[in-house]
Order: structure tokens, then C-alpha cells, then sequence
């Protein structure tokens, strides 16, 4: 019940975007923005786990109570947000392993849909100037 709120906002400004998106520009480019836009919001949710997993209010407890791993107080300041980390000793990380590659590859997809989207839009001034 909790998640059906954001879920259905969520849906909304998706909608929303879809329909501004092709008022404002052709069809071709609008559905690689829209693209863009998809890949932005997975990645956001992406990173969210990562922070949400990765990042718990008590991390001696949680290395030893849900991870039965040893916590050591050396890494206790070693967490960083890009790339995401939060270890508990040298070999073991609170954040799970497919977050970062995920967070990567999302800020990826984003920059070609961006880059199609500007050549289409740019090819597409040429052929109306001539």
C-alpha cells in the first residue's frame, strides 16, 4: 500500500512528460528523450537501492546481525556515493555488486538517447532549411 502512492505519481509524470514531449518536438525525437528519460529514472531508482541497501542506520549491526560478517573499525569511514560502498571489512561491501555496473550503464543509455535525439533533431533542422 505504501508503494502504490509514488508508483502511481510516478506513472503520472511519465505521462505527463509523454504528452509535453510530442507537443513540443517530432515524433523521432521525442520518443529519444523519452528514452532518456526512462533510463534517468532507472538509473535514480538504481542508485536509491544501492543507497537504501547499502547504507543502514547501524552498520556494526548490520554486518554482524544480517551479514554474519566480521565488522572492522578501519573501514568504518570508507563509504563513498560514486562509486557507491559501504564496507564492513576489506573483503565484504554492504552495497550489492549489480548497483554500480546498473548506475553506469543507465548514465549511458541516457547519453546516447540525448546524443541520437540532438543528431535527429539537428538532421531534421537541415532538411527544413533546404
Amino acid at each position: 500500500m505504501l508503494l502504490t502512492i509514488p508508483l502511481v505519481a510516478l506513472i503520472a509524470v511519465m505521462w505527463v512528460f509523454r504528452f509535453l514531449m510530442r507537443s513540443w518536438v517530432s515524433a523521432q525525437v521525442s520518443r529519444w528523450i523519452e528514452g532518456a528519460f526512462y533510463a534517468f529514472l532507472g538509473t535514480l531508482i538504481t542508485y536509491g537501492w544501492g543507497l537504501f541497501a547499502g547504507f543502514p542506520w547501524d552498520i556494526e549491526e548490520s554486518c554482524k546481525l544480517n551479514h554474519q560478517q566480521h565488522w572492522d573499525r578501519d573501514f568504518a569511514g570508507s563509504a563513498s556515493y560514486f562509486p557507491l560502498s559501504n564496507k564492513c571489512n576489506a573483503t565484504f561491501d554492504l552495497v550489492p555488486s549489480y548497483v554500480n555496473p546498473l548506475v553506469i550503464a543507465g548514465v549511458s543509455v541516457m547519453a546516447i538517447c540525448i546524443g541520437v535525439a540532438a543528431y535527429q533533431a539537428w538532421k531534421r533542422r537541415n532538411q527544413v532549411a533546404k
